[in-house]
């Protein structure tokens, strides 16, 4: 056969191959968003717990969704993550039910977007080995991403939203930041930057973008093009060009969110010698989890290290030293397993390293690194997993396990007190998870169990001012009502200034029929809190109700219209009496 008849058979077949190629990785992205819905179906009717009170239940920006200023400007550094809860509770209200729906749907996108990442990386590393197809490791580097019951706390957990909208971001720009690495079109480049920001705007842990880019740049995308020198001088007048200004940037606003923490009193005062031995005890715990996901809980008793000398801490450190040590060998070889050790750390250094916060272990914060580290270890075994059906079996029996597990701790979430009470039996020497059990029981109505959670609470921080209110809350719910005094008096000589106190001690004055005394604490607490909007409707209803002063009682529905303009009742109330103060002394 001649060659010139040999030429379009080949092309034939190659044309073949490519659109077969095109069609398993179609496939393989479906069934990998596939899967991330799949596995958090029964979380959709998971209830809002934790800080969900907060950012979504108390969030007064998100009562109207025409004003758009106080949307962005109510959470500064994270305006998009405020503009999705906004736009879930103009379509749903707030059933919890929506918002788990908008989770679990961005959860998807973001495992889609890590799959067409991870077929764009192999195939980059792989280059020089046309045998290797880059659909089957970037399959299971995703649906894992997708199914790891690690990652519940991001994908199920409203109040994780932050975390899935940041790698959104992250992911859109490396896809979009190689591609204008590539062609040199402005266009993707421009893209890429309105990724960045958009991460930057849901979480402040799309700081590592540059730092992910920069080696993939520089240990993938260069050493597989072509040009040797010229290719490798490109990286480097990128890094003066474009990184380095973005690292300057970065930084810059590192400060400035770093200055509204410490404000906010967000940080605790730990040493940063002291945080960074914290915290490679920390990351080795995330390790652990993300490779044997036993032990999870949503609040964990970090081991805070409170001398250089710790010997845990040190063999911690140094075994990090040994991992990045090892990631860096591997870059002439897999240099994807690089790229997927720095994503891993450089993503979880804001939270992990850098910042003494309070919680100092939380599992929504591996949400992003996560990515980097299946990255990693579907690099390891990228040739088996392209080559091997057997390798593919096994991949695919940790994946059913692991949507096992995911669906088990989408079970726990779906009851506060269940939720909480693992995790006061992973901590019990701390008494945050003790306090969150101790509510989740009063609110279910189970105020004995509640007011002994609050007596362990009280035994390991004393002067726990809410924990003594709301076991006085319980004790009085449960007819102790001199009981139900003595706390609340106990948490106004914590506090005087705590309004709760004296609304509370109101509520039970008017139990005994002591108006007056509840009048005076009702203002009482007004005089502490100048937007107390509890204390002004009680107090309007005593006005109405047992002194028939309609003009104060409206006076007061309109204070607080002016302070809560949603608040239930209160147009009615003003409205009503004023109508009655118009009709004369008889409300007539």
């Amino acid at each position: 056969m001649s060659r010139s008849l040999r030429r379009p058979a080949r092309a034939r077949e190659k044309s073949r191959l490519r659109g077969s190629s095109r069609l398993v990785r179609t496939i393989l992205g479906v069934a990998a968003v596939a899967l991330a819905i799949a596995a958090y179906l029964n979380a959709l009717d998971n209830p809002f717990v934790y800080d969900d009170t907060d950012t979504v239940l108390l969030n007064r920006s998100l009562v109207d969704l025409s004003n758009i200023r106080f949307i962005l400007l109510y959470s500064l550094f994270r305006p998009i993550v405020n503009v999705s809860y906004a736009v879930d509770r103009a379509i749903w209200g707030y059933t919890s039910f929506g918002f788990h729906v908008t989770n679990v749907a961005l959860h998807a996108v973001a495992v889609g977007l890590f799959f067409g990442w991870c077929t764009r990386a192999f195939a980059d590393a792989y280059r020089a080995d046309p045998t290797l197809q880059p659909e089957w490791p970037a399959f299971f580097a995703a649906a894992t991403f997708a199914v790891h019951p690690m990652l519940t706390e991001g994908a199920g957990y409203i109040s994780g939203r932050s975390e899935v909208l940041c790698s959104i971001g992250f992911l859109g720009c490396l896809i979009l930041a190689r591609r204008a690495i590539r062609t040199g079109a402005l266009l993707p480049a421009a893209g890429a930057v309105i990724a960045a920001v958009f991460a930057l705007a849901s979480k402040e842990t799309a700081i590592a973008v540059p730092v992910v880019l920069l080696a993939y740049d520089a240990w993938v995308l260069s050493p597989s093009e072509s040009g040797g020198g010229d290719a490798q001088d490109g990286w480097r007048r990128r890094l003066w060009r474009v990184y380095v200004s973005a690292f300057v940037v970065l930084a810059v606003g590192a400060v400035i969110r770093l200055r509204t923490l410490v404000s906010a009193g967000a940080l605790i005062g730990r040493g940063p010698i002291d945080n960074l031995l914290t915290q490679a005890i920390v990351v080795w715990r995330y390790i652990g989890l993300l490779v044997l996901p036993v032990g999870q809980t949503i609040m964990h008793d970090a081991r805070f290290v409170t001398s250089i000398l710790d010997p845990a801490a040190l063999l911690a450190l140094a075994g990090l030293a040994a991992l990045v040590a090892f990631a860096l060998r591997m870059r002439a070889r897999d240099p994807l397993v690089t790229v997927g050790a720095v994503w891993f750390l450089a993503a979880l250094a804001p939270s992990s390293s850098i910042l003494p916060l309070r919680e100092g272990m939380a599992e929504h914060r591996v949400y992003l690194a996560s990515s980097g580290f299946f990255l990693a270890i579907a690099a390891l075994f990228a040739r088996l997993l392209a080559t091997r059906a057997s390798t593919r079996l096994a991949a695919s029996c940790v994946l059913i396990v692991c949507v096992f597990l995911t669906a088990q701790r989408n079970r726990v979430w779906s009851d506060a007190t269940t939720l909480w009470a693992e995790a006061a039996e992973a901590a019990p020497a701390t008494w945050e998870p003790h306090y969150a059990y101790a509510d989740a029981l009063r609110e279910a109505g189970q105020c004995d169990r509640a007011i002994a959670e609050y007596r362990v609470v009280l035994n390991l921080r004393p002067r726990h001012r809410e924990a003594v209110t709301n076991m006085g809350i319980c004790l009085a719910q449960s007819g102790d009502a001199a009981g139900a005094e003595r706390a609340f008096r106990t948490a106004l000589d914590i506090d005087p200034s705590w309004p709760r106190g004296y609304t509370n001690l109101a509520a039970l004055a008017i139990t005994r029929g002591e108006h007056e005394q509840a009048r005076d604490l009702y203002r009482e607490a007004i005089a502490r809190d100048a937007k107390n909007v509890l204390a002004r409707m009680q107090l309007a209803r005593l006005y109405e109700s047992v002194f028939h002063e309609y003009g104060r009682a409206a006076e007061m529905c309109e204070q607080v219209l002016g302070i809560e303009p949603a608040t239930s009742g209160a147009a009615e109330c003003a409205d009503r009496n004023r109508r009655r103060a118009a009709a004369g002394p008889e409300g007539k």
